[in-house]
């Protein structure tokens, strides 16, 4: 049976914009939650807490993301997509009721269980055609940023006027909710007849076997969670700095809304561009942008500065993930990439595990507004690995002889 990959496109469009919504209705909120819900107010504590919560979060991403992949390889996504939203579903509405200690440790086994934005990316660039590939994920990003909007703001307004517990209870139901649009996606029917075949188990066939090009991708997903995620655990304590005690959580969740519109034009606008124009001349352009947004919302004390600074910020950081999930795509023999995607996710789990502990440090020691201003110079310090990189990458032999020739030639 022919899969369509819009029918696939629309329906995790769909599951990813409620699951986004879900999660951006709690996590953003978190720190607030352990600040003024659960009464943690000493500096160093709050930092401690919230850097554990957002690092094992992304430590049981980098553990079993590369599990799931291959599962994925060998029994398709599809399953792999419903595991991961209805496990989730149930164990978010528990964090309101519990102590901060076992809401880290209940945030490892959700996030051990989910994983679905990875798993959504999979499916569609094993079922899109790869001259549409970075306008597929291009069009998945809108529904990930657009996801997180809605959520930021359902979260803010909810904690706003109801408590906490509600928005952990909302981020539960809408998973649950996209569960069910994923029943309504169709896996690739060949590479679910023609499974790849099981290796021997020793020592050696458990480490990936990658090419020179995959691995050099994993760095440059390393160092883009650490970049991209420095400093998303600290904006509401930031927003906080600006307003109030009792307003914060709503403006967190305004100011957010408004800057993920900024991503989901970022996403159409830099999918549609991967496509079309080399990598090389796209990653300039989205890192200098980005410090000087991040710059900006270190140095800003009034919403509607730091508003306009995170959008730009977005705008052009929002089109890094396309661009990174197309260049892997095509250095990657279609039946491995289950497998390799699975590694990209746990590469850029690492990541932000990394930013999580060293912006943790900074927040004990330093202001909250240099969290942003040293994110804006490691941004700008990565620009020269990433053109080094990219540039090695097209000289990989397999990605050479998979990619658009016409387009690297532009």
């Amino acid at each position: 049976m022919k899969v369509s990959w819009k029918q696939n496109l629309f329906m995790l469009w769909a599951s990813q914009f409620l699951i986004m919504s879900g999660f951006s209705a709690m996590a953003p909120f978190v720190p607030l939650y352990f600040k003024n819900g659960l009464n943690i107010t000493d500096k160093g504590e709050l930092a401690y807490y919230v850097t554990m919560f957002n690092l094992c979060g992304s430590l049981a991403y980098a553990i079993f993301l590369p599990i799931w992949g291959k599962l994925s390889d060998r029994y398709g996504v599809k399953i792999m997509l419903l595991r991961g939203s209805f496990l989730a579903c149930f164990m978010f509405p528990m964090m309101g009721y519990i102590s901060a200690g076992w809401m880290i440790f209940l945030r490892f086994l959700s996030a051990a269980c989910s994983g679905t934005t990875a798993a959504s990316q999979l499916m569609l660039v094993r079922t899109t055609p790869d001259n549409r590939q970075g306008f597929a994920l291009g069009v998945l990003s809108t529904a990930i940023w657009g996801g997180a909007m809605m959520g930021y703001v359902l979260g803010g307004v909810i904690i706003d006027k109801f408590s906490y517990v509600f928005a952990f209870w909302m981020c539960g139901i809408l998973y649950f909710i996209s569960g069910i649009f994923v029943l309504f996606t169709k896996d690739d029917p060949e590479l679910l007849r023609n499974p790849p075949k099981k290796a021997r188990k020793s020592i050696g066939s458990m480490l990936p076997k990658f090419t020179h090009a995959v691995w050099l991708m994993m760095f440059l997903f390393v160092a883009t969670g650490f970049v991209r995620s420095f400093e998303t655990p600290y904006i509401a304590l930031k927003v906080e700095s600006m307003t109030t005690k009792a307003t914060a959580a709503y403006w967190t969740g305004i100011v957010s809304a408004i800057v993920c519109g900024g991503a989901i034009a970022s996403g159409v606008l830099n999918g549609y561009l991967c496509d079309r124009i080399p990598v090389r001349k796209m990653v300039g352009p989205i890192f200098i942008i980005s410090a000087v947004g991040l710059f900006f919302q270190g140095f800003v004390n009034n919403l509607i500065g730091f508003t306009i600074a995170r959008t730009v910020l977005y705008l052009a950081a929002g089109g890094i993930s396309p661009l990174l999930q197309k260049v892997l795509s095509g250095a990657t023999p279609r039946k491995k990439r289950g497998s390799v995607f699975g590694f990209s996710s746990t590469a850029n789990g690492v990541g932000i595990m990394l930013a999580s502990v060293v912006s943790g440090w900074a927040f004990a020691y330093c202001s909250v507004n240099w969290i942003f201003y040293i994110a804006a110079i490691l941004t700008l310090l990565i620009l020269p690995v990433f053109n080094i990189f990219f540039r090695r990458i097209r000289r990989d032999a397999y990605y050479r002889s998979h990619v658009n020739m016409q387009t690297e030639k532009k």
